[in-house]
């Protein structure tokens, strides 16, 4: 811990002010306007994913494209894609819009995908890994859902 026994999650700019009133209560930032409505954060591991799908860009592209199509019904916005394919197999990329934020990282040779899934609500977050579920067919998936500004409610941050 910091000094003065605040976990580093309090030691935030944003959250200063209300710390200093309030340096041994943090339940009064858990409910205000400060720590809502940020979104919810997926983060998932995918094992046993076929190496095809894993290992160029240009099909980590299309499966990301595929996952963020459904959100842009409502929207004239473009979702932004970008890939970085590494030698000789395995690609970073992301997809970003104003509503979701797609991050994936891949080692073919291991058959694994790391993906982090950062949405606007609950519902968008699981939809896009639904999606990536039903492209890379991975056996064994695990996932850790956060919900964003929630994190100080939890000790030795």
């Amino acid at each position: 811990m910091p000094e003065g026994g605040l976990p580093m999650a309090l030691a935030t700019p944003l959250l200063q002010k209300d710390i200093q009133n309030s340096p041994t209560d943090s339940s009064n930032l858990l409910n205000s306007p400060v720590s809502k409505g940020f979104g919810t954060h997926l983060l998932v591991e995918m094992w046993h994913a076929p190496f095809s799908s894993l290992a160029d860009a240009e099909s980590v592209s299309s499966i990301l494209q595929y996952t963020v199509s459904h959100l842009q019904m409502d929207s004239m916005e473009e979702t932004r894609v970008n890939t970085f394919q590494f030698d000789p197999y395995g690609v970073s990329a992301t997809a970003t819009s104003s509503v979701l934020h797609i991050l994936m990282h891949t080692w073919p040779e291991k058959g694994y995908a790391a993906v982090d899934i950062f949405a606007r609500n609950q519902a968008d977050a699981f939809n896009a890994l639904e999606r990536i579920k039903f492209k890379l067919n991975p056996k064994d998936l695990h996932v850790m859902e956060l919900a964003r500004g929630q994190l100080l409610n939890m000790e030795d941050t």
